[in-house]
């Protein structure tokens, strides 16, 4: 996670009169963490200096893509995917994203910068060691490990940090000679394209923010209370079907009586790990059902195993579907982030203005989050952002805002808060959808039109009204046909 020095002299003349114009770079493939798709590129390296304030100090080397532009006239203004977590790979999701723009990728090149302490961009990463870390977290004993991990890297962890990010693709964007990029970010990323949009809001042309991250949220903050909301709107949908409400009856009431047992009884069940296939025991308890609940209610598809999961740990007092289940999901989700870059971002940004007072005892998740932050950022480097960073602006830029009905994180509420930040925006919530819903062809489509336009007058998005939730899961089988 080198400064390419030599790519193109400028984008000052039309593309179409310059057809190698991306020559220096390097062909590639770029794959999705696990290597489950792949899609052609264009690579090469961005050197900056670490720290900012000394720019003849240590470099970094940032990692970047492109998918150019498939026919010969090319519009200057290129599509920078901005990537979630804090500390999801860009490059990583290119072969997803290359999908969803394919119709914009026509005549405009597509742009994936590795966030520095991401992917490809020195990422900040940790094998924590030991199988119940996920399924069953030991506050103390993950910190230790992360301290270790992050002795070993050696990074200035302080200069990690949005604004740091912002400013790479400033110097990404001075290097490739584009005076104006339509930022799509996604979670996290939205964070960012904001952040970007304020320092530098005269190369700014569109924004798309997909499960919007508010300019005035201290991440993870409200992360218990929203899963809490998410999960209530999810038995409501059953409950609101005939057939779900016929096979899980009561499901809050289950739902409640499982966090009670486990919460006062926990007990030691059997779980196979996803990538070994070798069974392990875990003691499931309020905390281990937490952590399954949450990462499967990220996507729609996983999202609608739960009220069958729910229902039958509280019918049979066995949860091990419901934690292996989970633990597939969370595998996926922790497998592509860099955790490090997380608490870079959290410990700078984040704690330093978490909610003074704040108690989510009450809910599923209670004060995780805001333990761990009080445990690991005692100690981590960190530059405390002051509270204008957090302070709502406004721009002239186009702003889409998107939403998932049941996104567990940043739900439709947080789409309507940027909406009313933006004055030139438009909120459009997908129905029964989870986080992140670009990837929808309805959206996608609706996404290209936008970025084509570079206006939110007259967009075409009757197609929504065909939107609606993945089927619940009745029976082993999955979905009724």
């Amino acid at each position: 996670m080198s400064f390419f020095i030599v790519l193109v002299a400028s984008w000052g003349t039309p593309a179409h009169a310059n057809p190698e114009r991306w020559a220096e770079l390097d062909n590639c493939e770029l794959l999705t963490a696990g290597g489950r798709l792949s899609v052609e590129a264009m690579c090469g390296t961005l050197q900056v200096p670490e720290n900012p304030a000394a720019p003849d100090g240590q470099q970094l080397e940032l990692a970047w893509a492109v998918m150019p532009a498939l026919l010969g006239a090319v519009e200057p203004d290129p599509v920078v995917f901005l990537a979630g977590g804090p500390g999801q790979s860009a490059r990583e999701m290119a072969p997803i994203m290359a999908s969803a723009f394919r119709n914009i990728n026509r005549n405009r090149d597509l742009i994936f910068l590795d966030q520095r302490g991401t992917g490809g961009s020195n990422a900040l990463n940790c094998e924590f060691q030991g199988f119940d870390l996920l399924t069953e977290p030991d506050m103390q004993e993950l910190n230790q490990q992360l301290r270790r991990c992050m002795d070993d890297n050696g990074a200035l962890l302080e200069h990690y940090t949005t604004q740091d990010g912002a400013d790479d693709l400033e110097l990404l964007r001075q290097h490739i000679g584009a005076d104006q990029l339509n930022l799509v970010g996604g979670s996290y990323g939205t964070r960012m394209a904001q952040v970007y949009l304020r320092s530098y809001p005269e190369h700014v042309r569109s924004v798309v923010i997909d499960g919007v991250v508010p300019t005035r949220l201290k991440l993870g903050a409200e992360h218990a209370d929203k899963l809490d909301q998410s999960l209530e709107k999810l038995f409501a949908a059953c409950q609101a079907q005939t057939e779900c409400n016929r096979q899980f009856p009561g499901l809050s009431d289950a739902f409640e009586q499982i966090k009670q047992r486990y919460a006062s009884e926990p007990i030691e069940i059997q779980v196979t790990h996803p990538r070994t296939g070798v069974a392990e025991p875990v003691l499931f308890n309020l905390e281990t059902l937490a952590g399954s609940l949450r990462f499967l209610a990220y996507s729609p598809s996983s999202q609608m195993m739960i009220p069958y999961l729910v229902h039958e740990a509280a019918a049979t007092g066995n949860p091990e579907r419901l934690a292996a289940q989970g633990l597939i999901q969370g595998e996926q989700l922790t497998e592509v982030i860099a955790i490090g870059l997380n608490f870079s971002v959290g410990c700078s940004e984040d704690w330093p203005h978490w909610p003074q007072g704040q108690d989510s005892s009450g809910t599923l998740m209670g004060n995780a989050m805001r333990d761990l932050y009080a445990e690991v950022c005692q100690w981590w480097p960190a530059d405390p952002v002051d509270t204008s960073f957090h302070t709502p602006f406004d721009s002239d830029a186009p702003v889409l805002v998107l939403s998932g009905e049941f996104d567990p994180v940043t739900p439709p509420e947080y789409g309507d808060e940027a909406a009313a930040q933006f004055s030139n925006s438009r909120h459009l919530v997908a129905t029964g959808r989870g986080h992140i819903v670009t990837t929808n062809p309805c959206i996608s489509g609706i996404v290209n039109d936008f970025i084509a336009a570079g206006d939110l007058a007259d967009l075409d998005t009757e197609c929504m009204a065909t939107i609606g939730p993945e089927p619940f899961f009745l029976n082993l089988l999955g979905p009724s046909p």
